[in-house]
């Protein structure tokens, strides 16, 4: 995916709040009784309306394409588990209540590790993974060791490594 092709969480979550409104009034589910868009929109209280008419605009200014990858990220996120559903509204909720300073570094973050080539995202994912089968004293001290790491000066940490080498 290139990045003129990527959008931001909001946009995205714009875009899925628009099909989710198109699935409002999109016919019921077979085997369910019949009901008609008509009197599923009479039971719509007035800011549902004007949230679904907000979002049907949004979906129907879309192209094609952003159609389409809309529906299989909402068919992605359909086939979700309740549990991974939970988290990930817990890590949007965390993410919401972040200043705009610490949205802006972790938007920083999340670019450089988007930049990474795969066989780094690979390997780090692994040590992820080791780090995170470590007993949980062991893995605080670790991840400890590693924030004393991130905090020394380039020149104390270029001493370091050099003394490893040898």
């Amino acid at each position: 995916m290139t990045n003129r092709s990527r959008i931001s969480r909001r946009e995205a979550l714009a875009r899925l709040g628009a099909l989710t409104g198109a699935l409002l009034l999109a016919p019921a589910a077979a085997g369910a009784a019949p009901e008609s868009a008509r009197e599923r929109w009479e039971k719509l209280t007035p800011e549902q309306k004007a949230l679904v008419l907000r979002n049907y605009r949004r979906w129907k200014a879309l192209s094609p394409e952003q159609r389409r990858k809309l529906r299989l990220r909402y068919e992605r996120w359909k086939r979700l588990s309740p549990e991974q559903k939970a988290f990930i509204r817990k890590n949007f909720e965390r993410i919401r209540r972040l200043s705009p300073e610490e949205r802006r570094a972790l938007v920083r973050r999340l670019r450089r590790w988007q930049s990474l080539p795969p066989d780094k995202r690979r390997e780090y994912r692994r040590r992820l993974d080791r780090l995170m089968r470590l007993p949980p004293e062991e893995r605080r001290r670790t991840i400890e060791k590693l924030r004393k790491w991130r905090s020394l000066p380039a020149r104390e940490k270029a001493i370091i490594r050099n003394r490893l080498r040898r």
